[in-house]
């Protein structure tokens, strides 16, 4: 390019300014670098996942039915168009107990061919009772498993056993984050998967069927193009459903009319065995009966006698027990009244002894109250004092002012008009003045001392009047137990009088039983035999009547199942079918929607950064066309052409720029994604290798936009030098015009500059480019760090804002299912007299769907059995405002995410979605503040006005008193767990522990945005203090030769960094602010609800970098203005 002298001249360029030529190579290739790697990202993501899942073999389509599938289906499906395999599986949900806690976990058959399981400790299950257990769960092999269904069905109806043995630990790719998905049993959620063989499972059909789809695993998932051919393929699948729904129907119908026949057969057989031996028994009976007649008749005379005496003493005993019972019954009564009433006094003197520490601290915050009041009285008045001489300038001018006026009502006299301008100027002078603004100060102080006497009042007569009130009921709560009292003692002395009669007549009728037994004595040697007799018939009839009842209920029975079953076929419907592509798998879909988040980040934030270096390379390579513009005026002058002369330039900024470029694209885009996915590998911890190959597009895209943008500038630059004559171009520039700026108008300020300060101010508004470039340039740096700061904050504070500020209570218990009554009353019971639980409230919860319009969530239904109480466990508050929200009975409580996420409002109506208890639809009546996990709460009233049924509280949130330590509250918990009624406890700050271990790992991808961050302001400062330096070398030797010593002529250059710096700083925060909210809404995941706050020692933090930057820049500026050499400032201008 260009000649031989030029092309000398080029390199020769290089050597002689290499400070410059690195610092645009340099700048060049941090923009390349963070624009295609972070755009790099997404792809990386997306190609690192597919190579995970095909792998892995994972299934492209799943099919599940209700009535299962079978052979003939799998062999269906095998048949449709672009389905390549075909694979059956079993699968079921159980509950087990892990550490004493209720774990929910996802049985599975070993895969064949799909979905193949990595195992990363001991060996695949072999045997029918053996497993292989999720790596998240805390199994260890050795450990024995045991399953419990969960539901009314036996464990054994699906599994051979209901104990597994632990024989290895691994992941699958259905689960490739810690999610687990939802389930109907225990909690609703799963905790873990378990691997067993086929064998293990006994059901004649399989769950579901994995489907691999031809072709797909040449595209990339999450793309369109797969998404598409899966689409295809998965309609083909949906359309033989129905066909293969009659299919089963019919098998099932055939199935069942067999055993039904069966089953009338043997009903039969039964009926006649059972007739012919009941007839046998009945004759027996028969003739027993006969004999026992005769023996009867001949004690009947005896009999009649002892029977009158008998029936006598029988009637007045019965008199005499029935005044018994009442005098127990009674005092029972009295018993458990004296206990209610000691009670109620227990209760009572605490909650006096309560009351009266509350009126005594009411009644010291009363008097304090009154004292601030007679001193903000007696400021109020001092103040009053201080304005009226003050004022009375004032009110006699505007006195004067009226009277002028009202002689000259129309305004027509030009003298009474000037003199009210006189006065009004005077007035304004006066209000200008010192007495006049000391007179709006204390105007304004008078104001707030008398609102704030005001407001004190107020709180004084509030105290007031809530200390009399409590008085009043301590004294209604004393005299109604005085009552109590008397009642009580009255009921007892009435009691001792009517069991004094008891006694005396029980002691009458004992007499005359003693007197009557004497008489039986006669008759009892000659019942006995009859007596024996009688027995053996009765039983004999007893056994009769319990053999026939039983074989009647029995053939009932049969007929009944016989009727039902025969209900039951006609009833059978045909099968509801679902197919799902793996979407469906838990946070499958997440992966992908993590790699779109890249994508919008990779949007603007990488264009922020490459902007700000691509504008300092055109400052760069226009400064060095314009100090070097003799040269080019001389080689105009010589004859050279604007190509040739500008080829130098050109070539300069290309060499600079296409380094800068390659250097970018091998570093950031094999750095940057590798770092962002190892930081989201946290939480997709079973994608075991990351891909970074290069992107060349992006790669393309930013060193296009680079070498465009640097040779845009160098053109631009020559295109106005080369337009000159040559003459003009070989002398020097003239100097910028100084003027007056806008600051010299405001007198209070610029006359307290010095003369270094003014000389900054006004070089500051000369070299305007220089003002914009570097606002700019240090603006978008410290944007990045404060976004950088601010994404801690917003992400690393939701733990402390939810478990600390939203969520107050310390764990959960879960009762065991089907508790009675009696046993949940126990429990409460212990729980209310257990003194390391502070409080506990039954609440309701169950994993739901939420539908609204289109969009549907799954969240947590919670219902709270005390809606006052509640308050003491979770804030329902506003989370701009911190409105706090009571929980109301005609409408339910959503948290902020999952509205979002449904697009619901205040006002608005969403259906919850219930398959047993039926859909409802509930109205939101606030939106609270929430950052982990998805709710909706409901008061136990208006549960009970949606389901017409009180609620069935599930789980219980307990407690323990402030300052208990960890291992306080885990004891308290074994406590707790060891009661019968109990299942399980769970600890808030296991939660807690396990979200500050997954945010920690984005550490690194903050600490790589800042430090880039960092690396761009410093480059951005050096090079723009630089070029200032080196266009401004004849002023500032010239500063030298008038006697300025280095340290002067430093500061004479710092003051302006300084100014700049803090101005740049302050466009940083607002656009830092906006950035910020920008990328912190996009990289929100599902389950959690980012923060929206940037603390202020984030704000700090940027600050004191940027301007640590600018010191150190400053710093190696200074050895540079040491070099300025004197004499330059003597050299002729011409």
């Amino acid at each position: 390019m260009g000649t031989k002298a030029t092309r000398k001249d080029f390199y020769r360029e290089i050597r002689k300014s290499p400070g410059r030529f690195l610092s645009i190579l340099f700048i060049v290739a941090l923009g390349v670098a963070f624009f295609s790697g972070i755009r790099s990202s997404e792809p990386d993501m997306r190609l690192t996942g597919d190579a995970y899942f095909d792998g892995t073999n994972l299934m492209d389509i799943q099919v599940m039915s209700t009535y299962g599938v079978t052979e003939d289906d799998l062999a269906a499906l095998a048949e449709v168009e672009g389905v390549e395999a075909v694979e059956g599986a079993y699968s079921q949900d159980f509950l087990s107990t892990l550490d004493d806690e209720q774990t929910v976990l996802h049985v599975m058959s070993l895969p064949e061919a799909m979905n193949q399981v990595a195992v990363s400790e001991g060996r695949l299950p072999k045997a029918a009772d053996e497993c292989m257990v999720d790596n998240a769960m805390g199994y260890e092999i050795g450990d024995e498993i045991v399953l419990e269904s969960g539901t009314d069905d036996s464990v054994e109806d699906t599994l051979g056993t209901d104990t597994f043995t632990v024989v290895g630990k691994g992941s699958s790719p259905c689960y490739i984050s810690f999610e687990r998905g939802s389930t109907t049993i225990g909690t609703g959620t799963l905790d873990g998967f378990l691997v067993v063989p086929k064998s293990a499972f006994v059901t004649e059909v399989y769950t579901e069927a994995y489907l691999q789809v031809e072709g797909a695993k040449e595209l990339t998932t999450y793309t369109d193009a797969y998404d598409e051919k899966i689409e295809t393929v998965l309609d083909r699948v949906e359309n033989i459903t129905g066909e293969r729904g009659r299919i089963r129907r019919e098998e099932l119908i055939a199935e069942a009319q067999e055993e039904l026949d069966e089953a009338r057969q043997e009903l039969e057989d039964g009926r006649k065995t059972a007739q012919e031996e009941l007839a046998d028994a009945w004759s027996q009976i028969t003739d027993g009966e006969s004999q026992l007649e005769d023996a009867k008749a001949q004690l009947e005379d005896g009999r009649a006698q002892i029977r009158d005496a008998r029936a006598t003493l029988n009637s007045k005993q019965k008199e005499l027990d029935d005044g018994l019972k009442q005098y127990q019954d009674g005092k029972d009564q009295l018993e458990a009244g004296k206990k209610a009433y000691q009670q109620g006094k227990e209760e009572f003197d605490a909650q006096k002894a309560q009351a009266e520490q509350s009126f005594q601290q009411l009644e010291e915050q009363m008097t304090t109250l009154q004292g601030q009041i007679e001193t903000g009285t007696e400021a109020y008045n001092q103040l009053q004092q201080a304005i009226a001489p003050l004022r009375a300038p004032i009110e006699e001018l505007e006195s004067q002012i009226e009277e002028l006026r009202e002689q000259d009502p129309t305004g027509e006299s030009e003298n009474i008009t000037a003199q009210i301008a006189a006065l009004e100027e005077k007035k304004t002078e006066y209000e200008n003045s010192e007495a006049g603004i000391t007179l709006k100060e204390l105007e304004g102080q008078a104001s707030k001392v008398k609102t704030g006497l005001d407001q004190a009042q107020q709180g004084y007569n509030q105290l007031s009047a809530g200390l009399e009130e409590g008085r009043k009921q301590l004294e209604d709560g004393q005299k109604q137990l005085d009552d109590t009292k008397k009642q009580l003692d009255a009921s007892e002395k009435e009691l001792k009088a009517a069991y004094q009669e008891i006694q005396s007549g029980q002691s009458q009728i004992d007499a005359a039983w003693d007197e009557l037994e004497s008489q039986e004595q006669t008759l009892k040697d000659g019942e006995a035999e009859i007596r024996e007799n009688e027995k053996k018939l009765a039983d004999a009839k007893e056994e009769y009547e319990e053999g026939k009842q039983e074989a009647e209920d029995e053939i009932a029975q049969g007929e009944q199942e016989i009727r039902d079953a025969e209900e039951e076929i006609q009833d059978i419907e045909l099968p509801d079918w679902y197919v799902y592509d793996r979407g469906n798998l838990p946070e499958h879909d997440g992966y992908g929607e993590n790699a779109d988040r890249m994508r919008a980040i990779g949007q603007v934030f990488p264009v922020i950064f490459f902007l700000v270096a691509a504008l300092i390379s055109l400052t760069s390579m226009t400064r060095m066309v314009e100090e070097q513009r003799i040269e080019v005026g001389t080689m105009k002058a010589l004859g050279y052409d604007r190509f040739t002369t500008a080829s130098k330039y050109l070539g300069y900024a290309l060499l600079a720029t296409v380094g800068g470029s390659i250097l970018g694209v091998l570093i950031g885009e094999k750095i940057l994604p590798f770092i962002i996915i190892y930081a989201y590998g946290i939480m997709y911890q079973n994608i075991p290798e990351i891909l970074v190959p290069y992107q060349w597009s992006y790669a393309a895209m930013a060193s296009a936009a680079a070498v465009a943008c640097t040779i845009a500038a160098t053109l631009m630059a020559c295109y106005r030098e080369m337009g000159a004559q040559p003459a003009v171009l070989m002398r020097p520039p003239s100097p910028k015009k100084g003027q007056r700026v806008l600051l010299e108008r405001v007198r209070i300020i610029w006359n307290h500059l010095n003369f270094n300060w003014k000389s900054a101010v006004r070089n500051l508004v000369r070299y305007k480019k220089k003002l914009f470039m570097t606002v700019f340039g240090i603006g978008g740096c410290m944007a990045l760090m404060l976004v950088g700061f601010g994404l801690r904050d917003s992400i690393f504070e939701i733990a402390d804002l939810q478990y600390g500020e939203l969520q107050f209570y310390d764990g959960s218990i879960y009762p065991e299912e089907d508790l009675s009554r009696e046993e949940r009353q126990e429990l409460e019971a212990f729980l209310k007299e257990d003194s390391d639980v502070e409080d506990f409230l039954d609440v309701d919860m169950m994993n739901q769907t939420l539908e609204h319009g289109k969009n549907t969530h799954e969240a947590y239904t919670c219902v709270l059995s005390d809606t006052q109480k509640g308050r003491d466990f979770l804030c329902f508050r506003d989370r701009k405002t911190h409105e706090s929200y009571q929980l109301p009975d005609d409408g339910a409580i959503i948290t902020e995410k999952t509205a979002d996420l449904l697009n619901v409002e205040v006002g608005d109506t969403i259906v919850l979605r219930d398959e047993e208890k039926g859909d409802r639809e509930v109205k939101i009546s606030e939106i609270c503040e929430n950052y982990m996990g998805h709710y909706l709460y409901l008061s136990a009233d208006y549960y009970q006005e949606l389901y017409g049924e009180e609620p069935e509280y599930n789980a219980i949130f307990f407690q323990v008193p402030e300052g208990y330590s960890q291992d306080q509250l885990e004891d308290a918990g074994q406590v707790i767990l060891a009661r019968d009624e109990v299942l399980s406890v769970s600890y808030t700050h296991d939660i807690r522990s396990q979200l500050d271990d997954m945010l920690t790992s984005f550490n690194l991808v903050i600490v790589v945005l800042i430090i880039s961050a960092g690396m761009l302001a410093f480059v951005v400062l050096y090079n723009l203090n630089n070029i200032s330096i080196t266009e401004r070398q004849r002023e500032l030797a010239t500063l030298k030769v008038l006697g300025f010593y280095d340290p002067e002529v430093a500061m004479y250059v710092y003051r302006e960094n300084i100014v700049l710096t803090v101005l740049g700083a302050a466009f940083g925060i607002i656009l830092g602010r906006i950035l910020h909210l920008f990328v912190i809404q996009t990289v929100e995941v599902d389950a959690a609800m980012f923060g929206r706050n940037v603390n202020l020692p984030s704000y700090l933090y940027s600050f004191l970098f940027t301007l640590l930057f600018t010191l150190v820049v400053n710093l190696v500026m200074y050895f540079k203005l040491k070099k300025i050499d004197m004499v330059e400032s003597l050299k002729s201008i011409e």
